[in-house]
Order: structure tokens, then C-alpha cells, then sequence
């Protein structure tokens, strides 16, 4: 089959999901600062050491560890900055070369990507992504209630209708097992996995089961398989 578009998953595969959490916290430790009466550098050494610890309640747990009183509301004032914060990150190495090359042979290229809209917009922006590729999907921006989020076919179509192009045409390139490659069950949409060494799904299993069509050492090797 001819492969007339290649679409990417954002987070882990263009660009490390870790530098963005870590630069949403310094934007929380920020407002800590200011609204609590700590030092901004000291907040966001503590939030980093309790976020690389377990990812999980860090703002709950930082709070509860320096006896601050706190309700849910203040949890989701903190949770409001790192999600609408403007975050300071960059493309893996690996990523523009794959998007230079795929366009020198005459291939679409877009984005597809699940996460809250605001967050993932601001990331778009940080990353300049729309300047860059022909089309960028944000599944939260199409559906309600997370519905149109991965492993839903949704966004997949949309792209597929915008581009005229059917979803045998059409490479997904991602990183999250649970959800990035069921689409090939799904819409028919073949599939490509890049394993980064610190990706935050690396060692998550398979949903339902199904794999990647192509496996890549890094974002280059999509070329390999058009």
C-alpha cells in the first residue's frame, strides 16, 4: 500500500514527556512561592524529587509534607497552573530530520494527540508544531468526555477525511502500547512504535493485545517503511 500521510503521536515521541512535567512544576512551584511564602528554586527542587519518587498527589503530598492546610480546591488551582502553564521544551533529536525527510518525498505529516486541550495546545505552540506539519489533531478539542481520545478511531478519521486519503495510506507513529497501535484493529491504520529509554509508557502492555506494525530505533527509520 502506497503511504501518502504520517502521523505522530506528541508526547514521548516528538519531544521527552519528562522535560514537560518538570517544567510545569517549576511554573507551580512558582505559585507556591508566591501564595505560601516559599522559595520558588527550594519549592521546585521538592516537587521534582517527589514527582521522580512516584508521579502520583506530588502537589497533595508536598503540601501535607510542609503542613500546609489545604481543601481540594487548592489542589486544583496548583493542577490548573502545570496543565495552562506555557512550558519550555523541544523536539527530540531525532524528530525534525523524520519530518524533513517524509516531506521531500511528498508525505503528509501531522500530529494526533490525546491529553487535556489546553495543555496540549500550549505544547503545539511551545514547539511551534503547527508551522511544521500539515495538520495537528488534539482529540480533547473533538469529543466530550475524553471519547475521541486514543484508542478511539475518531481522530484518525478526521485526519483521514481532511487529508482525502484512506487509513491503509496512513503510518501512526507512537510510544504508548495501551492505546497508540489499537488502531490498526480498529481503522486499519498501520502502525509504528519508537521505545525511548526514558519514556514514561515504555514498559506499559499491550491493549488487547495488539502491537506495532513497524519498530523503529529512532524517528529516521520511518523512511525505512514507506
Amino acid at each position: 500500500m502506497n503511504t501518502k500521510a504520517v502521523i505522530f503521536d506528541l508526547d514521548d515521541t516528538l519531544y521527552p514527556e519528562v522535560s514537560y512535567c518538570l517544567s510545569g512544576y517549576k511554573a507551580a512551584a512558582k505559585y507556591i512561592a508566591e501564595n505560601y511564602g516559599e522559595d520558588a528554586d527550594a519549592v521546585y527542587e521538592e516537587l521534582e524529587g517527589l514527582f521522580r519518587e512516584d508521579a502520583r498527589m506530588v502537589f497533595n503530598r508536598y503540601l501535607e509534607a510542609h503542613n500546609i492546610s489545604y481543601v481540594k480546591d487548592d489542589v486544583m488551582r496548583l493542577i490548573k497552573v502545570y496543565r495552562e502553564h506555557m512550558p519550555d521544551i523541544s523536539f527530540h533529536k531525532d524528530a525534525l530530520p523524520a519530518v524533513k525527510a517524509l516531506k521531500e518525498r511528498g508525505i503528509k505529516t501531522g500530529i494526533l494527540s490525546d491529553g487535556f486541550a489546553a495543555a496540549q495546545r500550549h505544547k503545539c505552540e511551545a514547539l511551534r508544531a503547527e508551522e511544521l506539519f500539515d495538520i495537528v489533531v488534539l482529540t480533547d478539542e473533538i469529543g466530550k468526555d475524553r471519547e475521541a481520545w486514543k484508542p478511539s478511531p475518531a481522530g484518525f478519521e478526521l485526519i483521514c477525511k481532511k487529508f482525502g486519503v484512506v487509513p491503509e495510506e496512513v503510518i501512526y507513529v507512537g510510544d504508548n502500547p495501551k492505546k497508540d497501535f489499537y488502531v490498526n484493529k480498529t481503522a486499519g491504520v498501520r502502525t509504528a512504535r519508537i521505545t525511548r529509554a526514558d519514556g514514561v509508557y515504555r514498559n506499559e502492555p499491550y491493549f488487547e493485545g495488539v502491537r506495532e506494525t513497524y519498530e523503529l530505533k529512532n524517528l529516521e527509520d520511518i523512511v525505512r517503511y514507506l
